[in-house]
């Protein structure tokens, strides 16, 4: 689980921007990872996580049409549609519609602990029915996400709400006696602001709060809860240090707790409190612009944190923590011409996780901590302007490699794609 939260965290990490050049009403997140992931470029991507930014970039329809997961799941993995419109005065009001693969964080991100699997997973070994023959499963998970955005500016200063909500229903009405239900929901809310303090230095701050949580009423037993708390803050300040220079410092936050009520078919119930997380990052960027050349990157790193809590006479409580540094993200872009943009980045990362694990109910083994390597490598992308619609893909790297075998070869050339359209 705690990996799940690394990457969660990670993304927190990397999602900064810079905000002193041309608000360019183009890109995606194909782009950033075109640009190694890179976290300090302008681009629309980041209304995903702060609607404020929603101020900037009016009248714009954009969406991901992710990457290939094969010819069992068509369709692609990472797809939402998204878009935002200036409604008068300072005012612009937008949506998004996030599946529940959407690879991005924040209350677009759906049960991210995924206590939708750990509550099916208990009540199957607990024994319970399933509530239909047909559903094969407990607890429908959740999908179809409906986020809903709002900023207003004023002078120098964007003010943004978001509003995210999304539930499934597993329903047995039989004709006669008492019927099961199993169902899951959660709600988020988000709050942004972007402010101009001087006219070299920006503030940028950012908060989510999410609320999944998904029940299980039987026909025969009692009922089993589980349900959860996520807080994550960001604080990042863009400093201008001259035309062409402009550093970025970022912080992150993550909190995450819950409970749990563990029913039974004998009609008794036990309540343990959920693993809690925690995630800090610290990362610091910068911007180098030079005519149609933009160099972008910087070093950062994490501090993560898993805990599960005692459980009496069964287990002590136990951790594992990761300690990254440092997490480098470099990217480059150059604008070759009015229609095709070209990317190169390169990705790289240091872990080390120490591990504890309990040997009896009072008793912890703690395992040496390990160090290991995260994603790294170069990556490659591309963008195309045609008017005022814009394609961003990263590139599949064996496509440079196979040369003349692209002649009637198999292989993708794009990994992933984003699409946008700025409004006229």
């Amino acid at each position: 689980m705690i990996r799940r939260y690394f990457l969660f965290g990670l993304i927190t990490l990397l999602c900064s921007v810079s905000v002193y050049a041309q608000y360019k009403q183009t890109g995606g997140a194909a782009r950033l990872r075109g640009m190694g992931n890179n976290p300090y470029v302008v681009d629309p991507y980041i209304m995903t996580v702060n609607p404020a930014w929603g101020g900037h970039y009016h009248n714009f329809l954009f969406g991901d049409l992710g990457f290939t997961a094969g010819a069992f799941q068509p369709g692609g993995v990472g797809q939402f549609v998204a878009a935002n419109f200036h409604v008068g005065g300072g005012l612009a009001l937008g949506g998004m519609l996030v599946r529940n693969d959407f690879l991005g964080f924040g209350i677009g991100s759906l049960d991210p602990a995924g206590l939708v699997g750990q509550i099916n997973s208990y009540l199957g070994n607990a024994g319970f029915p399933l509530p239909t023959t047909t559903s094969g499963t407990h607890v429908v998970p959740l999908n179809n996400n409906l986020e809903l955005m709002g900023s207003i500016k004023s002078g120098n200063t964007v003010i943004g709400l978001g509003v995210a909500y999304a539930s499934t229903t597993n329903e047995l009405k039989p004709d006669t006696g008492t019927g099961a239900i199993g169902s899951a929901s959660q709600l988020g809310f988000n709050a942004g602001i972007v402010t101009k303090l001087t006219g070299s230095f920006l503030l940028d701050l950012g908060a989510s709060f999410m609320m999944p949580s998904t029940d299980f009423e039987p026909q025969v037993g009692t009922k089993t809860e589980f349900s959860q708390t996520l807080i994550i803050v960001n604080a990042r300040a863009f400093w201008e240090y001259s035309s062409k220079l402009e550093f970025v410092p970022s912080v992150a936050f993550i909190t995450a707790s819950g409970t749990s009520d563990l029913g039974t078919t004998t009609g008794t119930t036990t309540s343990v409190d959920l693993p809690s997380y925690t995630l800090i990052s610290v990362g610091i960027g910068m911007n180098y612009e030079v005519g149609d050349f933009l160099l972008a990157g910087g070093p950062g790193f994490a501090l993560i944190s898993a805990t599960w809590p005692a459980i009496e006479n069964v287990r002590p409580e136990f951790s594992t923590s990761a300690f990254v540094f440092p997490v480098w993200n470099l990217g480059g872009e150059w604008n070759m011409n009015d229609w095709f943009v070209a990317r190169v980045g390169y990705v790289a990362s240091t872990q080390s996780v120490t591990t504890e694990t309990p040997v009896s109910a009072t008793a912890i083994n703690e395992m040496i901590t390990t160090q290991f390597f995260g994603p790294q490598g170069a990556t490659v992308g591309c963008g195309f302007r045609l008017g005022n619609f814009s394609l961003d893909a990263t590139v599949n790297e064996d496509v440079l490699r196979q040369g003349f075998n692209n002649i009637g070869g198999g292989g993708p050339t794009f990994a992933y794609i984003s699409l946008s359209y700025a409004m006229p």
